[in-house]
């Protein structure tokens, strides 16, 4: 649309509200953005907010030095409000040496100058079990030029063995631009670089480094989420009884204490009872006194979980225990509205009191892949629980998904999907929450009184539920069968969807606020561009700006997630 000034010149923008035209903005990819920023000066000021809200950072001192040295003296640094700290690609120095250039690349003059930069950034990477005090200072140094910083994220070591192809692991795996920019500097398409074998070795939390750096920044993070943390390096394999392990639990009590939601993840048995890892989850709990929001997941998640050996203890008990070894009656989390608990191993008694402590102010609930402790003699009920779910909280949405059991006969494994609302999942769902609903649709499947476990049937005829919540009566270790649990994807919006608190948006149903979003995998480059700002890696790599290489949007991964339902802003969270 174009519209004429009073001199009689022809004016290029277009004549909408600059509502209307918010709007769009808020829908480009980040590359249309790029380009709209130089359409006019008033696009570029409403543009440039949403180009720079969210930025990517690795753990290497020429990635942090760089975007400190770049953007210290930029006014785009008070647009960012959320921070990404990548630290998957461990590994990626020492193997991307065995990969050969691409023989059609166009050969430069200084033929050498690609390997010297790709050696001096492999030498500013931090790795393991090395003293965090530089990567702390650096990181600080980073957090105190960015002052409207409310969300920080953190991607620790993950395991490498879901490969996949070379030419779909970039998209996929939502490379960082920085280790994109390496490749193209030592002649090497990282399109055809298989990023998931370059991960890197655990031993190190960079979760602890960053958390550090923020309470030496000063910056008052509103929502804190962490993926894959090692609870030995975070939280030491000892009992913390020093006066060093006291301050370290004190400077991260320090920076959740404004936090509203917070997301904690560790990976497999990496919390030491023992050393009194839970004991300190909990007192970070405990310091947030204004969360509203939690996800935790404390344990394995594998399919082998659905047993357990009698050395296995519960992964709430420490939660719930005070100082005289007594179960507390004070909720952890005063303000707490929305609670995931993903991949845990627990007695019902232990989940029931954490939920009932909190059952004044939650609202929404996630469960996903629990197993209920148990003996032979006698095996926890998931029926029973359920029915205490719907009795003893007052719950606006419940979401179940991946597996439930009990160590015997109950072995559920649940989709994700919003399912139609006759579909067993949306019925167990909606008896939680409606108070109308008498009859639970797992009765069927309930452990009667004076009853081990549950019976087989005498016809021998097994209920089996249905693709949505189905029934497994194999066991992975004794029965010669495929024990590999598929998730199924039906995209059947539900009319009555009670599931689903935590959407790609952070949108939830009208009863209540926004619960946890997912992690994304957004990466954004620093440019800056007219002589106004400059690229970050032609600070690291001394290197003129050339053409970019051109960026695709991630892929799914199989299994396929769900569909959005109406309604989710899925372009907000993608960078392309």
């Amino acid at each position: 649309m174009t519209s004429a000034s009073p001199s009689g010149c022809i004016s290029h923008n277009p004549d909408l509200p600059n509502e209307i035209l918010l709007l769009i903005i808020q829908k480009c990819p980040r590359s249309t953005l790029k380009d709209v920023r130089l359409a006019s000066k008033s696009l570029e000021q409403m543009a440039t907010p949403y180009l720079w809200r969210k930025v990517v950072l690795v753990p290497n001192d020429q990635c942090i030095l760089g975007f400190v040295k770049a953007l210290k003296r930029s006014k785009v640094v008070r647009y960012v409000t959320k921070l990404t700290y990548d630290a998957r690609f461990g590994n990626f120095f020492h193997n991307i040496k065995n990969i050969p250039p691409d023989p059609s690349a166009p050969a430069s003059e200084d033929k050498g100058h690609g390997e010297r930069s790709l050696e001096r950034a492999a030498q500013g990477r931090f790795q393991p079990y090395e003293d965090m005090a530089i990567e702390v200072a650096m990181l600080a140094k980073a957090l105190r030029i960015l002052p409207n910083l409310r969300e920080l994220r953190v991607r620790e070591h993950e395991d490498g063995s879901g490969a996949t192809s070379h030419r779909g692991s970039f998209n996929l795996l939502k490379v960082p631009f920085f280790y994109s920019k390496m490749c193209n500097m030592v002649k090497i398409d990282p399109q055809f670089v298989n990023f998931s074998h370059m991960t890197g070795t655990s031993g190190r939390s960079y979760t602890k480094g960053i958390l550090t750096a923020a309470f030496s920044a000063g910056t008052r993070l509103h929502e804190f989420k962490t993926k894959n943390v090692d609870g030995r390096a975070m939280f030491g394999v000892v009992p913390m009884k020093a006066p060093a392990a006291y301050q370290q639990i004190a400077i991260f009590r320090a920076v959740t204490d404004n936090l509203r939601s917070l997301e904690l993840s560790f990976r497999n048995d990496t919390l030491i009872t023992t050393a009194n890892h839970v004991e300190a989850v909990q007192s970070l709990l405990k310091s947030a006194k204004k969360l509203k929001h939690l996800r935790l997941r404390l344990t394995d998640y594998s399919v082998t979980r659905c047993q357990y050996s009698d050395d296995d203890m519960s992964d709430l008990v420490a939660l719930l225990e005070t100082p005289t070894a007594s179960w507390t009656s004070q909720p952890l989390v005063p303000r707490l509205e929305t609670l995931a608990i993903d991949a845990c191993i627990c007695h019902d008694e232990d989940l029931i009191h954490l939920l009932k402590i909190h059952a004044s102010t939650l609202k929404r609930l996630e469960l996903a892949n629990i197993t209920l402790l148990g003996n032979e003699d006698r095996r926890e009920c998931w029926v029973k629980l359920i029915k205490h779910l719907k009795t003893d909280l007052k719950l606006a949405s419940i979401t179940f998904s991946g597996w439930f059991s009990n160590g015997g006969r109950q072995q559920w494994f649940v989709a994700k999907d919003s399912v139609d609302p006759g579909r067993l999942k949306a019925r167990v769902e909606k008896y939680v929450v409606d108070k109308r609903i008498r009859q639970c649709p797992l009765e069927l499947m309930a452990i009667k009184p004076n009853q081990g476990d549950v019976e087989k049937p005498e016809n021998g005829e097994e209920y089996e539920g249905d693709m949505t919540w189905t029934m497994i009566y194999s066991s992975p270790f004794t029965d010669n069968m495929d024990w590999q649990l598929a998730e199924p994807s039906f995209g059947l919006p539900s009319v009555d969807n009670t599931s689903g608190p935590f959407s790609a948006s952070g949108e939830v149903s009208p009863a209540g606020d926004a619960g946890i979003e997912p992690w994304s995998d957004d990466e954004h480059i620093f440019d800056m561009e007219d002589g106004e700002l400059m690229h970050v890696d032609e600070f690291v790599l001394g290197q003129s700006k050339k053409k970019q290489p051109k960026k695709h949007k991630g892929k799914s991964v199989w299994p396929a997630p769900p569909p959005p339902p109406s309604g989710y802003d899925w372009d907000a969270w993608l960078a392309t």
